[in-house]
């Protein structure tokens, strides 16, 4: 299959971002390479016939979703819709040939192996930096220094204590864990770089990437040496996002096997489950005057989603232009696309999730008692699990545009591809009452519990 290089190449390239800390690779757009690579490779393979030309169910959706945010974009600033129709454009195209270029669960294993091998990458990474001693980071004076800081080799418990004599005039520090490809923490919560300079994205993408995907390896293999390795990498990862100390990724971290244990014993199965998951949050969550200050900056954020959605409710303020109007990014992708897309755009973005769940619903429900199915209903459960574990903490994240959401949206995609090729009659809908349901929902959010809830927290 010529696509699958190019695939495995461009998710890599966006989860890992060798080029940040490896310089020489900034010489070459390995980016647009990769992309490029992977659209020829699912061109010569459908012009060989190993591949057949059949959209899965969100295309529609994602290509109305993804043109209405350039609409938005050439109303609002035309000056950026070049820069702005690239990124977007790069978001398709790792959905498109994810979703499209993988026709069989052969190629599917490999392209989820590629996810989980990045993400055990990437929590290994903030493993290590989460065990590793302190150092004095320096910054410039009136900037972030916990994002833009450099380490600068000196050892210390505290802030206070890299001040003195070694440290550089006009500069300010932080005194944080330093780990290898030039990543370091923030608060003493373990971050990685790029997309994933956040602790609560990374808990979010490793959660998503390595968590429930290695269930779903150990439940293939079922060799010992197997199911070893992948219990190993679930106690890595789980440590690991209690080292982000995210409270939404620890909840997370709790729904994917809590997803199984629904499937299993039915929702009874919640309550232990969820007894369970606030015992972690109270033992391993941020707490304090620090927690309480981002919460009150998340729900000023909303609130400034919301006026922004009420003076432009048709096209928004613009794709990626929320910080524009407001200090501080929404921390909600449903505000973020209200905000910027408009009701439609967040009528389209949540269509999208909603189809991506459904499609997962259907195929697991419909293909239970098939003969053969197996791969099915286990990378089955793994994608359910992963995307329930997303849609809970997106509603704190701006995650909108981000790739990991779109890279899952494209697995959900190659699962549903997989499935036609083996079993050409299934099929899943997005029928009129689906978008009445999921326009009702966008319509309740928008105008009451959205409006609610900040009056009731003192933010309108």
């Amino acid at each position: 299959m010529f696509a699958i290089p190019g695939i495995v190449c461009l998710i890599l390239f966006i989860l890992v971002r060798p080029q940040e800390f490896i310089l020489p690779l900034q010489r070459v757009p390995f980016l647009h390479l990769f992309t490029g690579l992977a659209i020829l490779g699912w061109v010569i393979d459908v012009r060989l016939r190993r591949l057949q030309p059949v959209s899965v169910p969100t295309l529609p959706f994602v290509v109305a979703f993804l043109a209405w945010a350039i609409i938005g974009t050439a109303v609002n600033a035309p000056e950026q819709l070049l820069g702005r129709g690239l990124e977007l454009g790069i978001l398709f195209a790792l959905y498109a040939v994810i979703a499209h270029g993988v026709q069989k669960f052969r190629t599917f294993q490999i392209v989820a192996g590629t996810v989980v091998s990045a993400c055990l990458l990437i929590t290994v990474v903030c493993f290590h930096q989460g065990i590793a001693d302190k150092q004095c980071i320096a910054g410039q004076e009136g900037t972030d220094v916990a994002i833009l800081g450099t380490p600068d080799g000196r050892s210390c418990a505290m802030a206070a204590e890299c001040l003195g004599p070694d440290a550089e005039p006009g500069k300010e520090y932080r005194c944080e864990r330093v780990g290898v490809f030039g990543t370091y923490s923030i608060e003493s919560r373990v971050r990685y770089r790029g997309e994933l300079n956040d602790p609560n994205e990374v808990a979010l993408t490793i959660t998503a990437g390595a968590l429930s995907l290695l269930i779903a390896f150990a439940l293939r293999r079922r060799t010992a040496l197997g199911v070893a390795f992948c219990v190993l990498g679930v106690v890595l990862v789980v440590l690991t996002i209690l080292m982000t100390q995210s409270r939404g990724g620890f909840i997370s971290a709790m729904l994917v096997p809590g997803v199984y244990l629904i499937r299993r014993y039915g929702l009874w199965a919640v309550v232990p489950a969820a007894a369970a998951g606030a015992a972690i949050v109270l033992l391993g969550g941020r707490g304090g005057m620090s927690a309480d200050a981002s919460t009150e900056l998340r729900y000023e954020a909303w609130a400034t989603g919301l006026a922004m959605f009420k003076e432009q409710p048709i096209f928004g303020v613009g794709a990626g232009r929320f910080v524009e109007h407001h200090f501080l990014t929404a921390h909600n992708s449903f505000v973020l696309t209200l905000a910027e897309l408009g009701f439609i755009g967040m009528f389209l973005f949540s269509s999208i999730l909603y189809l991506s769940m459904k499609t997962l619903v259907v195929g697991l429900r419909d293909l239970q008692h098939v003969p053969g199915s197996a791969a099915v209903q286990v990378w089955g459960m793994a994608l359910l699990a992963s995307l329930s574990g997303i849609l809970f903490q997106i509603n704190t994240l701006s995650f909108a545009y981000h790739s990991v959401l779109w890279l899952f949206l494209g697995l959900v995609g190659a699962w549903y591809s997989a499935i036609r090729h083996h079993v050409p009659a299934f099929r899943v809908r997005f029928g009129w009452k689906d978008a009445v349901l999921v326009g009702a929902g966008c319509v309740t959010y928008a105008f009451v519990l959205l409006p609610v809830f900040l009056r009731y927290k003192g933010m309108m």
